[in-house]
């Protein structure tokens, strides 16, 4: 069975995830869910209500748009303090067939740019690029990137 890991952090893009749903649609795959809801560095603070209303939201969203692609999903909520680390982890441990990171003009979407780069280096887990249109152009269909043309690979310092 193929199973793709579509994490998530902040910032719901319904392009993004009909892109990811495609994707796994394509590939005859279910698409894992993992929404991450960081903690505070504090131990004694709690994350905020607007985190983890958008971590509900995103994963209600992805279900419904699923639901009517037919598109099988499985839904995970994760409170952590580092987002690469439990996505590594939780791609490893479910045995995830890759890992599909979103990106529009350089900038990580779904998941913080910082994040998307952490996860490009990561060389034992296949990724799956969504590279997506800028918002106002008129046409936004996705395209599937290879790893190494991911495009903000190619930035220069």
């Amino acid at each position: 069975m193929v199973r793709l890991l579509l994490p998530f952090t902040h910032g719901i893009d319904a392009s993004a995830i009909t892109s990811a749903l495609a994707l796994a649609q394509r590939l005859d795959a279910t698409l894992l869910l993992l929404s991450l809801i960081r903690l505070p560095q504090a131990s004694n603070k709690r994350p905020g209500w607007e985190a983890i209303q958008q971590s509900r939201d995103f994963l209600e969203f992805v279900q419904h748009k699923a639901t009517r692609l037919g598109v099988p999903v499985e839904r995970t909520e994760l409170y952590t303090r580092n987002a690469t680390r439990s996505i590594r982890a939780f791609a490893q441990e479910m045995e995830c067939s890759g890992i599909v990171l979103a990106v529009r003009r350089e900038a990580g979407v779904l998941l913080a740019t910082h994040e998307v780069e952490q996860l490009l280096e990561e060389k034992s887990l296949p990724i799956y690029v969504v590279s997506l249109l800028a918002r106002n152009s008129l046409f936004s269909l996705p395209r599937w990137l290879p790893r190494g043309l991911a495009p903000f690979q190619q930035r220069s310092s």
